[in-house]
């Protein structure tokens, strides 16, 4: 079992879109940041995982981005075959918007051969992508996979209050960046989401603060203000992350008790 000392959980990270993939990884190992670097294509996971190797605090993820599937959809025997030797998956989902509509079969028909395949395989944990797509995500969720072998973290979750509780009832966990705490809407959203299905991911780097990118060190700052939106303390609120992300690794067959900063 490993042990290690944590300031911060970044559970959806683009570690290769940065300029310098390795040094950002290093910088997780230097900042203390447990990240769970997704990718959008499994091509590019095969460098992310090199990369990852030594790491340890980063894990790498592959993926098919519903926003890709039109063009690298034929990269599906590529995704099965890195779920096969990978436990985190991610990210994958639908998207519902209008510029990705026109891909949306395709999409559901990917999603669905992941899922399937998470769910054959067992002990996998899935980052969902589900912009304007909730409900049939939720769906494809509940339709390919059992909460005893697959467990799904809703990637910037935007539906309503109905449909997360929804997602919490068939296991789903929630990773939340700042972007979602920013509006009444969210912040609302946000303190009906169950305590111990509480994360948090930057979605980095295509999110800012301070008119910059961000970065996992980023999620120190979500802590801060999602304990202000629930109404706890930082501390508090470190400690529901740290033993929600320790949930997830242990199902991911990973033991690991993440030991966090205290005043």
């Amino acid at each position: 079992m490993k042990r290690l000392l944590v300031r911060g959980f970044d559970l959806h990270c683009h570690i290769d879109l940065f300029p310098d993939p390795a040094a950002m990884i290093a910088r997780c190992e230097n900042d203390q940041i447990v990240t769970l670097a997704v990718t959008t294509t499994p091509l590019a996971w095969r460098q992310n995982r090199i990369w990852a190797a030594e790491s340890r605090y980063v894990q790498a993820a592959p993926g098919l981005h519903p926003e890709l599937v039109g063009e690298r959809h034929a990269e599906i025997g590529l995704l099965e075959g890195a779920l096969e030797e990978s436990r985190f998956i991610g990210e994958i989902g639908l998207d519902g918007s209008p510029r990705y509509r026109k891909n949306w079969e395709m999409q559901k028909r990917i999603f669905v051969h992941a899922l399937s395949s998470a769910q054959r395989y067992g002990g996998r944990v899935v980052s969902v992508h589900s912009r304007r797509a909730a409900a049939e995500a939720l769906r494809c969720i509940e339709k390919c996979t059992t909460p005893s072998r697959v467990l799904p973290i809703l990637h910037w979750f935007s539906g309503s209050v109905a449909v997360a509780k929804r997602a919490a009832s068939l296991g789903c966990y929630f990773s939340v960046n700042h972007r979602m705490l920013e509006s009444n809407a969210g912040g609302e959203l946000i303190r009906s989401l169950p305590s111990d299905r509480l994360l948090t991911e930057t979605d980095a780097p295509f999110t800012a603060i301070d008119d910059r990118k961000t970065e996992p060190f980023d999620v120190t700052t979500v802590v801060k203000r999602l304990a202000i939106t629930r109404g706890v303390s930082r501390l508090e609120m470190m400690e529901t992350i740290a033993a929600n992300a320790m949930n997830v690794f242990a199902f991911a067959g990973i033991d690991a008790i993440f030991d966090i900063e205290r005043p």
